[in-house]
């Protein structure tokens, strides 16, 4: 290492030269530039810089900015003997720090902490030394370790001559300081916008293009992409880049921080001004879509990359100059405000463009016409849209020291609309309504079979869109309740579902051998709920032997592509990151916390594959909807079981080719299954089932609290009282219809074991062991090996875990009410002598 404390430069990534001509105006600027820092070395040769660890004093532009007020919040975050210096545009420095810190303060990032550690300056970065004394300018270059520079005019639809005097040559003055006295490092924020490629989405004639680490843009298809009267802005970021990589390669420590789109935080805090809110804005104004208009996914939250920026800052060890800093797997499916229950007429981009204008200058995207006839080919081409980007994040990987975490784009879109909602009086927008509507998604379902090619009679058959039917109804009646701000969650889910059933009949056309998968004898654990259903699910999971769905899995059944032998299962299957992003939307993690744990990786029930049918009960326990239910009772939900099968042959099949050679016996659970054990044995006629087993008084109390707790999210609140008789009839009707089976059907009682639930939190591979030998499995070493190591991790996870508090009573229940109901189970479970185990 040099004495700066970074790698020497034999062992630093080494930056190309920039090939080509830039604009005269541009090459004028840089020559300016470069004959500025040939100057300022050859009167001084100033000391070695500080090592990144040995930061104490810091400057920023830009602090009051979008990224400014979170970089300021990391830096003073991650080290306390960290001062910051300011330069403001202010009358006073007393002004522009309270400027910053209302700027701080509005995105929720102000600490009264930091105020001792901050000091501001009132200043104009465009102007000699900062418009700041030579005195004061004279200690900032004593005292100053390291500059970050951010500030510049975001205007994309300005020419480079409007914006050159601050985004071009207020690099002058940022390289007098850094070249005064000693060196500084310098962080200078740019943009991955100065790629044409990236700029475009790497669409049309860009579709096969790839961004590099360490590489220069193309200078041709800048020309072409950018014209200097109108896209001035990439111009002045290239022009400000090559002045400081000059000055790096005789000396100066620098690295360039080329970010992606951003106009929101991980929060949900955003930016009303940045072009693609004023996109999707003006689509809500003027209530239609230009057709091939899609949610963009590659807008990174500002806050990540504040973080990515200030953590390599302090890396002493960093190996690059310029790092790309985005994310290259912004999203695993194009995402269509359609289905986020917007319905809009989708119109031609002129017929867009004129109803926009008529609205004149009350239009989110007045005096914007320009830039969007320019770039609408790029930006709105439907399915088109890029769901990765490739643009190499190897420099900010291997430079970064922390993990970095990428909120997906529904976890962001759903903070984001929390956001407006709560800050309404100063969102200068107009805000969507949400609807869910049957023709609507109709729509949208006809849509995903003509992206495949299929017939959509086939794809969707009546007795399916008849639950669809009959599921939006009950759903958008008053009786449900539903909550205005949760329709778009539920128009999304019912979408997901529909966009499911498509991928999965594409797949069956694609590989036939799907048809002749055959389910042999699975196992189907049929507990009530808060029965220990989970724990002895996962828990016999750790046996081989058999194969489960893990949570992701059934977020999204298919890989695009099929590539079900390389990735399936592995870190690299796009399904994980996915169903990470639909549970942290949904909030479905926080709503079962302390009940029921949920983990991408672990094996969950069944519920997802019977709600493709939308004709099945599990959406009772969800939603309020009654007369969903009754139908239900009246019609039954064979046609959904068929349907499991057909998911489950894909499945089997996706497993077959992960595990070639390898048949394993599939183990399911779901509670609900009791309802339709008539359905699923006529499904599924090998199959056996385990039945766990509590007093209802006990599992009563907890299953209330934990529909309470799922519906607070998306309905108006019901009584208490009310919601404890509902479930107690329900469940126990539930209980009562598998009773009645099993007591018809003792032909069949060799199938099925009885499990107490006392005894398996007691003793669970005694427990365990009994089944084995029951249906006479062998239950190998290795598998009790494994299933011991599960029990001890989740003995100290339950240590530190909050608990889930309840009782009957808050639901208007007692245990005389709770036994009676359920009179005929209890009696049941009493003649197979359970009771004796402790139930």
């Amino acid at each position: 290492m040099n004495q700066a404390g970074l790698l020497s430069s034999a062992t630093r990534r080494r930056v190309p030269p920039l090939t080509g001509s830039l604009p005269p105006h541009c090459q004028r600027d840089l020559n300016t530039l470069r004959g500025f820092v040939r100057d300022v070395l050859t009167r001084a040769t100033p000391a070695e810089a500080v090592s990144p660890t040995a930061f104490r004093h810091v400057l920023v532009t830009g602090a009051t900015g979008f990224l400014g007020r979170f970089l300021m919040r990391d830096l003073l975050t991650r080290e306390s003997r960290l001062t910051v210096h300011c330069i403001v545009r202010a009358d006073t420095p007393e002004h522009g720090f309270e400027r910053l810190k209302a700027n701080m303060e509005h995105a929720e990032v102000w600490d009264d902490a930091f105020a001792p550690r901050i000091r501001v300056y009132a200043g104009d970065i465009a102007e000699p030394r900062f418009g700041l004394s030579d005195s004061r300018f004279g200690v900032l270059c004593e005292e100053i370790d390291a500059v970050y520079h951010l500030a510049a005019t975001l205007s994309l639809s300005s020419s480079y001559r409007a914006i050159r005097r601050v985004n071009s040559f207020s690099i002058r003055n940022v390289l007098d300081l850094c070249l005064h006295t000693r060196y500084k490092h310098l962080f200078y924020a740019s943009t991955m916008g100065i790629f044409p490629e990236y700029f475009c989405s790497f669409a049309r004639e860009y579709r096969e293009s790839r961004i590099d680490d360490q590489i220069q843009p193309d200078l041709p298809s800048m020309k072409r992409t950018f014209p200097l009267g109108l896209l001035g802005y990439p111009w002045s970021k290239v022009v400000a880049e090559q002045a400081i990589l000059f000055a790096n390669v005789v000396g100066l420590p620098a690295a360039i921080f080329r970010l992606s789109q951003t106009s929101m935080a991980s929060t949900g805090y955003t930016q009303p001004a940045n072009i693609t809110q004023r996109l999707f804005s003006a689509v809500v104004d003027a209530g239609m879509i230009p057709r091939g208009f899609t949610l963009q996914s590659n807008n990174d939250p500002v806050d990540t990359l504040s973080r990515i920026c200030t953590e390599i800052s302090f890396n002493p060890e960093r190996r690059f100059t310029i790092y790309n800093c985005c994310n290259p797997t912004p999203s695993y499916t194009t995402v269509r405000v359609e289905e986020l229950g917007l319905d809009y007429p989708e119109v031609s981009y002129q017929a867009f463009k004129r109803a926009c204008q008529a609205r004149g200058d009350a239009s989110p995207l007045a005096r914007y016409w320009a830039l969007l006839d320019h770039v609408a080919p790029y930006w709105l081409r439907g399915n088109d849209s890029a769901t990765s980007l490739p643009v190499s994040d190897r420099a900010i990987r291997e430079d970064c020291p922390v993990k970095i975490e990428w909120p997906g784009p529904l976890t962001r879109y759903v903070r984001y609309n929390r956001w407006i909602r709560e800050h309404r009086d100063e969102w200068p927008h107009p805000v969507p309504r949400r609807r869910l509507k049957l023709e609507h998604l109709l729509r949208q379902a006809r849509r995903y079979a003509d992206d495949h090619g299929l017939c959509f009679d086939s794809t969707y058959p009546e007795w399916m869109l008849d639950g669809l039917r009959r599921l939006v109804e009950a759903i958008t009646s008053p009786e449900a309740g539903m909550l205005d701000t949760r329709i778009g969650h539920v128009s999304f889910d019912f979408c997901r579902m529909l966009r499911n059933n498509a991928e999965l009949a594409a797949e069956r056309r694609r590989y036939p051998e799907i048809d002749r998968q055959k389910v042999a004898q699975p196992v189907f654990i049929v507990g009530i709920n808060r029965t220990g259903t989970t724990y002895l699910h996962r828990l016999m999971t750790r046996d081989s032997r058999f194969w489960v769905l893990r949570a992701f899995e059934y977020v999204e059944p298919v890989i695009p592509g099929g590539d079900y032998a390389g990735i399936a299962g592995t870190p690299a299957d796009p399904r994980r990151p996915l169903a990470a992003d639909v549970f942290e939307a949904s909030g479905i993690i926080d709503s079962f916390a302390g009940v029921h744990q949920i983990d991408i990786d672990e094996p969950e029930e069944d519920i997802p594959i019977l709600r493709l049918s939308f004709k099945a009960g599990v959406f009772g326990a969800r939603y309020h909807i009654p007369q969903y239910e009754s139908w239900l009772e009246e019609s039954r939900s064979r046609e959904a079981y068929r349907h499991h099968r057909r998911v489950m042959q894909h499945y089997n099949y996706q497993r077959t080719q992960s595990h070639p050679g390898v048949q394993g016996q599939w183990l399911f659970k779901m509670p609900t299954h009791l309802r339709e054990l008539e359905a699923l044995f006529d499904t599924y006629p090998d199959a056996l089932f385990i039945q766990t087993h509590r007093e209802p008084v006990q599992f009563m109390g907890s299953w209330c609290s934990l529909v309470e707790q799922i519906r607070a999210k998306i309905a108006e609140p019901r009584p208490s009282e009310v919601l404890g008789a509902e479930q107690l009839r329900g469940m126990s009707r539930l209980l009562h219809r598998a009773v009645d089976f099993r007591n018809a059907h003792p032909e069949l009682e060799h199938r099925w074991i009885d499990v107490s639930y006392y005894d398996l939190v007691q003793d669970p591979l005694a427990v365990v062991g009994r089944i084995y030998d029951h249906f006479g499995w062998s239950l190998e070493s290795a598998a009790v090996t494994a299933m011991d190591a599960w029990l001890a991790e989740q003995a100290e996870r339950r240590r530190s875990e909050k608990r889930h508090r309840y009782d009957i009573a808050d639901y208007g229940l007692t245990r005389e009410m709770v036994d009676a109901a359920f009179a005929r189970y209890r009696a049941f479970v009493s003649e197979r002598g359970l009771r004796e185990s402790g139930l």
